[in-house]
């Protein structure tokens, strides 16, 4: 490098500030001409192995049936297609540094600009160090060229259709096991190379400076502009798995389902229990999943509002308007790509008019309560008026939605009485469940000065909930204090009797007094109840429990109720010749629920799976130590794992 002089030598900083610049540009720019030069070769090295992948599989007894053809295993050729991919993923990552090179090439040319005389005699638009940035203005993504954006998109979908279409044409011809898996693996891959070329070619800016400032923070000391909030879920996170609380949602089907099948007589063979399997996990992983990522982006203004939001785990946010919309930009497409892995699944398998069903199902729900909820807010929203009764009524339907395909997945039909009796019943519980739980979050907006009840002023767009607390007992009242210092949240605000026609014992009501007959149908192997005296007993025990369990006003009370009632339906049964069984888990299932969302908090309730699994993993620790301690000797145990001397007491 030759040697450089700025100005007079009193310029010493200087003449070291532009040595560094100079070196630090050439390097990048040798940098740039190798990642040229590498991704032509891996280029070639993709287009080889797809050669090569389909000169293999071809002479394959799968796509051959020639008599000299070579048996393989479906997993040898479902792996075929990932070398060719892993090229294209390293290409990607090679790509992203390639970005931030970039960036950082036109902030040095920026600074060479400053110790550079005059403008470029052949071009006087230009000065010197302008390479960079100049060719930034053609092949930029965001601003370049409109044909080499072009040339560019056509590059993209020639790898999709290439690429993509080589693990289709392999994957239809293999067996269905190795189908389904190719689709999974091959379709999360094809999605998270599309959400990263996105983001290093249109979004390649903020990606340099978000990470710029990152760096900053950690070595320079400097404060990042969008510091992460405390508590806040990561997107990739989000994107994943929306909603973890709402997982409670996802054994209704095979519960209700594994119940039924197992009090009856009806029988799936394997091919149909793989069936209900994956129609299970479409609807929920892929449906229900994407139905709540709308729901999600529709209501952030007031998640963001919400003084829980952290414990709640909805849509990630960020410090900046910039972040807020490119989050919610990639939920949606997350949502939309699910939708369409539910579409290709149930055309896969033959079940496009169920999928499309489904769809129209839960979306339809969707659409009702977010018009119903969509409604302007009243000045009183503490008061209970028919959109937020019409609201009540609609989130039940996604319980019998649910209970209505686990009954069509074992066999029995729409047009059967037995499904209806089913999906009622779970409908009014999930009235019950919803509005307890939404109780308790209207709560979390509340404080209780002198026996009464105030809530924030942000609970006001969101009477659908604001109108269960009336139902406490207590006098509600506009307040005025901030969102973040209500105490409600923390307190057992539904563990007293409150109004015994709440919504919430209305629904439970009717979910107790429909688990007679459901029980009933369970206990008689499936038969649908039949007008019998005998059965009066059964029904009278039931009616006797709801009323005492829905009467009492302490946690204490409703469990030795749940326990009594168990007894006396169990008996109840036994006397008419049923299993009991079968015949209280209707029983059992309601009014548990009803008792222990009745002794929780909001607090409580949102950090309960937190709690559950630390308390699984504890009792799993526990046990594993014992059993370690019995095989090893509790003095091996104590020396090696618990670094204590082996003579130890």
């Amino acid at each position: 490098m030759a040697r450089v002089t700025v100005g007079t030598a009193e310029n010493a900083v200087d003449q070291a500030r532009l040595a560094v610049l100079i070196s630090d540009y050439e390097m990048a720019r040798d940098d740039e001409r190798s990642f040229v030069a590498t991704m032509a070769a891996m280029i070639g090295v993709a287009v080889a192995l797809a050669t090569a992948v389909v000169a293999v599989v071809s002479q394959t007894c799968q796509f051959a049936q020639t008599e000299g053809c070579i048996r393989a295993h479906d997993a040898l050729l479902a792996a075929t297609p990932l070398p060719t991919f892993a090229v294209l993923a390293y290409m990607q990552m090679i790509g992203i540094v390639a970005t931030m090179r970039s960036y950082y090439i036109r902030a040095i040319e920026t600074e060479l600009q400053t110790y550079a005389i005059g403008r470029l005699a052949a071009v006087p638009e230009l000065r010197p160090a302008s390479l960079i940035g100049v060719t930034t203005e053609v092949n930029s993504l965001r601003r370049g060229r409109l044909g080499y954006r072009l040339l560019a998109l056509l590059t993209y979908f020639c790898v999709v259709v290439v690429f993509g279409g080589l693990a289709l044409y392999v994957a239809l011809r293999l067996n269905q096991p190795w189908q389904l898996i190719m689709f999974l693996v091959y379709g999360l891959f094809a999605l998270l190379f599309t959400i990263e070329v996105m983001t290093t070619a249109v979004g390649g800016n903020s990606l340099f400076y978000r990470h710029a400032t990152k760096y900053s923070a950690r070595t320079l000391g400097l404060s990042r502009p969008e510091p992460p909030l405390v508590g806040q879920r990561r997107l990739w996170s989000y994107l994943l798995v929306p909603r973890t609380a709402d997982w409670i949602k996802w054994i209704i089907v095979p519960a209700v389902g594994g119940l039924l099948l197992w009090a009856g007589s009806l029988r799936l063979t394997r091919a149909e229990l793989v069936t209900a399997g994956l129609v299970w996990l479409v609807m929920e992983g892929l449906i229900y999943t994407a139905r709540y990522q709308w729901n999600d982006i529709i209501g952030l203004a007031d998640d963001v509002a919400h003084p829980a939001r952290q414990a709640r785990r909805r849509l990630p946010v960020g410090n900046s308007s910039e972040t807020m919309r490119r989050n919610v930009r990639r939920s949606a497409f997350t949502a939309l790509v699910r939708v369409a892995l539910a579409v290709g699944i149930g055309v896969y398998l033959d079940l496009a008019w169920v999928t499309a069903c489904l769809i129209g199902s839960v979306f339809g729900i969707a659409v009702l309560y977010e018009a119903l909820r969509r409604r302007p807010a009243s000045d009183r929203p503490e008061a209970t008026t028919p959109v937020t009764v019409a609201i009540w009524v609609a989130v039940g339907l996604g319980y019998v939605l649910r209970a209505a395909v686990a009954c069509w997945l074992i066999g029995l039909g729409p047009n059967d009485a037995r499904t209806w009796l089913v999906a009622g019943a779970f409908g009014a519980f999930g009235i019950m469940f919803v509005t307890l739980t939404w109780a308790l979050e209207a709560s979390s907006y509340c404080s209780e000065v002198n026996g009464e009840i105030q809530y924030a002023p942000e609970l006001r767009a969101k009477p659908q909930i604001a109108a269960l607390l009336p139902y406490t007992g207590k006098p509600v009242v506009p307040g005025t204090h901030n969102k973040d210092h209500a105490d409600c949240g923390n307190k057992t605000m539904l563990e007293k009797r409150g109004r015994l026609t709440s919504p919430w014992n209305i629904a439970a009501l009717t979910a107790f007094l429909l688990s007679a007959p459901l029980g009933v149908f369970m206990a008689d192997g499936l038969k649908m109840p039949s007008a019998d005296a005998q059965l009066g007993w059964v029904f009278s025990a039931t009616f006797v429990t709801a009323v005492a369990m829905l009467a009492s006003g302490s946690t204490r009370g409703r469990m030795l109720v749940l326990i009594a009632g168990t007894g006396g339906l169990a008996a109840a049964l036994y006397g008419v010749g049923l299993q009991p069984g079968f015949g209280v888990i209707p029983w059992v299932v309601f009014a548990g629920c009803y008792a222990v969302f009745r002794s929780q908090s909001y607090a409580s309730l949102t950090e309960g799976l937190k709690d559950l699994t630390r308390g699984l993993l504890s009792g799993i620790s526990t046990l594993w130590k014992t059993t370690r301690a019995v095989l090893v000797s509790k003095r091996t145990e104590a020396l090696v794992w618990e670094d204590r001397p082996s003579d130890a007491p």
